[in-house]
């Protein structure tokens, strides 16, 4: 375990934090290997969940009224001793499926309070005319709380917000893949409360059955949303004029407390977020002839955007910083802040439309071929949108000066004040950290106005010694504009801003189908069918303002009044001028912006086959799917950074979908054994009324891709992205580099390491030209990395097979009374499916590729006993 208490926090050093060292050897050091240290947390996880469920139905007038109420109840909690995953850890999206094979996360609980109740009234008009009127209620209430093992007081840490947490950062060693400690959020919490209205009348008219209504919903969210209040903190292998003076590991930088890049916030968390949606829709069922039947539809949606009551959200318009103008947009209401410098004129949600409307036409057919009742065609086409989700407007609530964002790294010996404001002492360890700390962030629950924005106007770059031409290998000179361009003293280019699109859409999804269904005699039938979809402005998130790529064929060009000569040329592409090259002059598109764009994009299509039987004794299917998947990203949680490499645009992040099963071939069955029908006593009770069921699946595997987290550092910051792949190498083929044989001899090495090379280098170091080329010892500035050459899930893991089985014993008690005793066998040959790779970074080569996890459960037996009365 980390010598918690060395000086990086600022302490005296030596001494273990936790666990305390009791059974050390008397005289033996501390770190000695040959006295390892017991370090064990036995703590299970564990969830619970208490349920209720009441309905309640009454006729009145005759039946031409019917009254219904329905009410559930859900008290549950989950604790999860190895917490949920990383950054993409939020309300509703915490998966220990995401938690990595390499994390040793800090534990947290999470409590889930449910209500839901629904009333409804069918009033029937006529045999031919009903109407049916609903309103719903759905209240949900959901934590998730950080359980520390180690707090901020034991290790001294100073962070402005120790007030609403007191757990300390979370540490990530990107070369390796390993991180340690709690999520990056302080406890969150949320209550939402939505409420709908729906009316539907329903008409039968000769040959047509018309349906048409309309829908009201309400969304109301209080939420606390301390995101990244924790910290995280992410450590890199570095070149020379790192921490030391030269090369140094992820770990060494970790233990010397030097991070190279960070992501922290400070400031408001509270919000009340509102949204209205409506919708009218209309619906014909027109048999047209005894086989021909037509279903015509349209459904007309008006979709509102959040907003935040307490108007703690704002927006970032890069084309206005283009122009020379402020970027940042925030909500009129911001003037009851009463804080100086921050004014707004757009709407609550501050996107140019309130509202996104959309319509969705439903087509569909079924049609006797034969008119003999043994083939029929059926076919559909649809378009469905869906409601937005609170991920856009938690992207506003980032914006300074609400939620500022820290993203720089730090020298070593200074994590105990990391994020803090405080000056540091005169005397001790930490007397020599930053000052003024260019990670500082505001008081947890504080708007401050020192970090209201003004846009940096570039101004040139230091010259070139004893010349007055610029250096533009060097960091630009930025400067604050002038005028209503700078309310307030913190440069556009030290913040973390993100930008949402001001024209607000939804997504939405067509859908579409051609099925054919053959009775082939004795019960036999057989479907073949193609079933696609296409959605279009599905979320996604990336740094679309990353650094360009400058070139002596294709330079980048600035005007800037310190040029000299004008404009400023830059052909190199060094660590220093990164922030130069950004897209939009005035945002940092290197290491401080984020897109959350509506430009995803999915498609699917597929053959479905199925053959199936049913007859007296059981039934039978066969279903075989031959499918293809392809998206832009396949996530549900746009938290963070989705899009591959060069993130400006979405080319290379389209790939096959992260749930992609080429094949997919299911069994299931049912069948009541036919012996003993006729006995009697206790042959009978013994030997009849036995059944067997199963499901049998094989499937292929999920796609994956390789990774380079050394990669693309001269165009976007480490640490900031997960999505950087590797090369192959010269000669490697996609094929090559997967191992053959069997999966159980390839656990160790699926992949083949080989086969792949790291990020290249830009400029490799050239004797001849040292000045201008990567030496890691003497010049990393020009040590930045490119690309890699792969793809986006360009690999795919083991095919996966279950086997589920089922033995049944009914006994027939008395006329109305039965019982039934079940023991169903789950993965019944206690097969290993194995998931794909735990550590696919081409940077952490003693873990690279192994598979480390399975899927699914081993066998487990289960035993039921039902009543039946």
């Amino acid at each position: 375990m980390l010598n918690f208490k060395s000086d990086q926090f600022g302490g005296s050093g030596g001494g273990y934090l936790f666990p305390a060292p009791t059974n050390v050897p008397a005289g033996a050091a501390l770190c000695d290997p040959a006295n390892p240290i017991p370090f064990v947390i036995s703590r299970p996880g564990k969830y619970t969940d208490d349920q209720f469920t009441s309905n309640w139905d009454r006729e009145f007038r005759g039946g031409t009224d019917k009254l219904s109420a329905r009410f559930f109840f859900s008290d549950s909690e989950s604790f999860l001793p190895f917490g949920g995953g990383d950054l993409q850890e939020s309300l509703g999206s915490t998966l220990t499926s995401s938690v990595s094979s390499t994390a040793l996360n800090f534990p947290f609980d999470t409590p889930v309070r449910a209500r839901f109740f629904n009333v409804s009234e069918t009033h029937l008009f006529s045999p031919t005319l009903v109407n049916d009127f609903r309103f719903g209620f759905v209240h949900i209430n959901d934590q998730l709380n950080n359980i520390d093992p180690i707090t901020v007081s034991d290790v001294n840490i100073d962070r402005p917000t120790n007030k609403v947490t007191s757990s300390i950062y979370k540490f990530v060693l990107n070369s390796s893949g390993f991180e340690i400690g709690p999520a990056p959020f302080a406890n969150q919490s949320q209550n939402q409360n939505n409420y709908s209205l729906v009316d539907t009348v329903s008409w039968v008219r000769g040959k047509h059955v018309f349906r048409f209504g309309g829908e009201y919903t309400r969304v109301n969210l209080d939420k606390l949303f301390p995101q990244v209040f924790n910290g995280e903190l992410f450590f890199f292998n570095t070149f020379a004029g790192g921490p030391i003076g030269s090369p140094t590991t992820d770990f060494q930088n970790f233990l010397l407390g030097a991070p190279q890049g960070s992501f922290g916030a400070g400031g408001v968390f509270n919000h009340e977020y509102h949204n209205n949606n409506f919708a009218v829709f209309a619906q014909d069922d027109w048999k047209i002839r005894q086989d021909l039947t037509v279903n015509l539809g349209l459904r007309a949606e008006m979709f509102g955007a959040f907003y935040d009551n307490l108007c703690h959200i704002g927006n970032l318009d890069p084309a206005l910083a283009a122009a020379g103008q402020f970027p940042y947009i925030y909500p009129s209401c911001v003037s009851k802040l009463k804080l100086t410098g921050l004014s707004g004129t757009a709407n609550g949600s501050t996107t140019s439309n309130k509202y996104s409307t959309g319509l969705g036409p439903r087509i569909g057919l079924a049609y006797d071929l034969l008119g003999k009742h043994t083939t029929t065609v059926r076919a559909g086409y649809g378009i469905y949108f869906v409601r937005e989700d609170v991920g856009t407007v938690d992207q506003l609530s980032f914006q300074a000066p609400f939620l500022p964002v820290a993203f720089g790294g730090g020298p070593p010996n200074c994590l105990g004040l990391f994020f803090s404001l405080t000056p540091p002492p005169a005397t001790g360890p930490l007397s020599g950290c930053p000052n003024p700390n260019p990670n500082g962030l505001p008081q947890a629950g504080t708007l401050d106005p020192t970090f209201v924005p003004c846009l940096a106007v570039f101004q040139g770059f230091p010259t070139l010694p004893g010349s007055s031409v610029s250096d533009t290998t060097q960091a630009a000179i930025y400067t604050p504009a002038s005028g209503s361009a700078c309310p307030g003293p913190l440069l556009s280019t030290n913040i973390f801003g993100l930008q949402v699109p001001r024209h607000f859409v939804v997504p939405n999804t067509q859908q579409w189908n051609l099925t054919i269904q053959r009775a082939l005699g004795k019960q036999w039938v057989l479907e073949v069918g193609y079933v696609g979809t296409h959605a279009v402005h599905l979320r996604e998130t990336r740094d679309s303002l990353d650094s360009r790529n400058a070139t002596l064929a294709n330079p980048v060009k600035i005007d800037g009044p310190l040029c000299n000569p004008n404009p400023c040329v830059i052909t190199t592409n060094t660590l220093a001028n990164a922030v130069a090259r950004s897209r939009v002059q005035g945002i940092n598109g290197w290491a401080g912006f984020q897109l959350f764009a509506n430009d995803a994009y999915s498609h699917y299509h597929s053959l479905q086959t199925t053959l199936s039987r049913r007859w007296n004794a059981g039934y039978f299917q066969a279903a075989y799917t031959f499918s293809k998947s392809t998206d832009a990203t396949s996530t549900g949680n746009t938290a963070f950074n989705v899009a591959f490499n060069d993130e400006s645009s979405l080319v290379g992040s389209r790939g096959v979908s992260d749930f992609d099963r080429t094949h997919r071939f299911a069994v299931s069955y049912r069948y009541e054994l036919p012996f003993h029908k006729d006995a009697e006593g206790w042959k009978r009770v013994a030997l009849a009324g036995w059944a067997i069921s199963g499901i049998t699946i094989f499937q292929s595997g999920t796609p994956f891709s390789v990774f380079d987290s050394a990669g693309g550092t001269a165009f976007i910051l480490p640490g900031t992205t997960t999505t950087l792949t590797a090369s192959l190498a010269p000669g490697a083929t996609l094929g090559s580099a997967v191992t053959s044989g069997d999966i159980h001899k390839r656990i160790d090495g699926y992949l083949n390491l080989a086969a792949f090379t790291n990020a290249p280098l830009l400029y490799p170091f050239d004797p001849a030209n040292p000045a201008t080329t990567c030496d890691p010892q003497n010049n990393p500035n020009f040590c930045g990395t490119g690309f890699g050459n792969l793809g986006r899930n360009n690999f795919r893991g083991p095919h996966q097979q279950n086997w589920d089985f089922s033995l049944i014993k009914n006994f027939k008690l008395t006329e109305r009374q039965a019982l039934r005793f079940t023991t169903d066998f789950f993965n019944l040959w206690n097969h290993a499916n194995f998931g794909n790779p735990g550590v696919t970074d081409v940077e952490n080569p003693g873990a690279f590729g192994k598979i480390v996890s399975t899927v699914g459960t081993p066998r487990l037996i289960q035993f039921s006993l039902r009543y039946a009365f």
